[in-house]
């Protein structure tokens, strides 16, 4: 009698196994080897439909046949089960979602590339994490099923979030790759990169556009400058030539002006020749704040400063204006 009442579940059990194989599996990027299995695991189940008609209803089978007729449709394209999957399992959970947007169209991308992306319910059919094309752009981290999707699986703004390295995430060869974005009140995200360094570079980008959503802006350099400009106009004062000439020194008010200009004209030489320091714009890049520099497609950008490099930020000079630029726009005008 027990095992009886356990028939029912076993059918059900096996054909949400049936599901998640022909169609949900089907939207993923499997190796050869993986597909071979995956073949052989929908003619199994076949057979044992076939077996125990009376346990799996015609609607079932019929289902069934239409779901292998859509496996010789194109790679391309993504069954509704799938979708629905991705959807549910994906979903931002504050419920706020972005336009879909091509990968293509994803304007002052920051960082990209492939990352494993944990699954918010992964469950003991596997595939805990899957691998994403992601993409910070702007201050929103987008994830794509690949580099050529038309729309996003899912995205979530970096604001109000924090990251950080997690080697407790895996327990694999992968542990140390691993990185967690989360924050108080929101769904927590987990990936995973190729190898420790990449995973670090994600970390200080992310970390970078947070910090800089924080501040707005990063006026460090500008007061250093302002600084080093008062003090100018203090040595200026009319009471400091007075002690100077007190002390016998020559009295030709010009000379330092000459020198000044001098070295105007030595600075400004220095930059003419200074090649290396040249980059020419790789693709048009307007400012979102204002201590960003606009520019445009082959516009030669004059490099003041690498100090913020390792979020990817530059400080650099175009027709006299002064702003931070992303080096991933810029490549070397010279080849030295």
């Amino acid at each position: 009698m027990h095992g009886e009442l356990a028939i029912p579940e076993l059918c059900s059990l096996l054909a949400d196994i049936d599901i998640f194989i022909s169609q949900t599996l089907k939207g993923e990027n499997l190796s050869k080897k993986a597909k071979e299995k995956r073949e052989v695991l929908l003619k199994k189940i076949k057979d044992v439909k076939a077996s125990y008609p009376q346990g799996f209803p015609d609607k079932e089978l019929e289902d069934e046949e239409e779901c292998e007729g859509s496996v010789t449709s194109p790679p391309d394209s993504v069954s509704v089960a799938s979708d629905q999957y991705d959807k549910e399992d994906e979903a931002p959970s504050n419920g706020n979602q972005f336009p879909p947007i091509a990968v293509q169209d994803l304007q002052f991308v920051l960082k990209a590339g492939y990352l494993e992306k944990r699954r918010k319910d992964h469950s003991f059919l596997g595939f805990e994490w899957q691998k994403r094309w992601c993409a910070i752009s702007k201050t929103v981290f987008y994830y794509y099923g690949s580099d050529k999707d038309k729309q996003q699986k899912g995205e979530f703004a970096l604001e109000g979030y924090t990251i950080r390295m997690n080697n407790n995430l895996r327990k694999d060869a992968k542990k140390d790759c691993c990185f967690e974005i989360s924050a108080p009140d929101k769904r927590s995200y987990q990936f995973t990169a190729a190898t420790p360094k990449e995973a670090e570079e994600w970390v200080q980008q992310v970390k970078f556009v947070i910090q800089d959503m924080e501040s707005n802006n990063i006026p460090e350099e500008e007061e250093e400058y302002d600084d080093v400009g008062q003090v100018s106009s203090e040595a200026t004062d009319d009471s400091i030539y007075e002690e100077v000439k007190g002390e016998h020194v020559p009295s030709e008010a010009e000379v330092p002006s000459e020198q000044n200009k001098e070295e105007v004209t030595n600075d400004s030489d220095t930059k003419n020749t200074d090649y290396a320091n040249f980059y020419q714009a790789l693709w048009d890049c307007k400012g979102d704040f204002p201590d960003e520099l606009t520019f445009k497609h082959g516009d030669a950008i004059y490099i003041l400063s690498k100090e913020y490099n390792e979020f990817g930020w530059w400080v650099g000079e175009l027709e006299g204006n002064i702003g931070l630029v992303p080096k991933a726009y810029l490549m070397e005008m010279y080849d030295i």
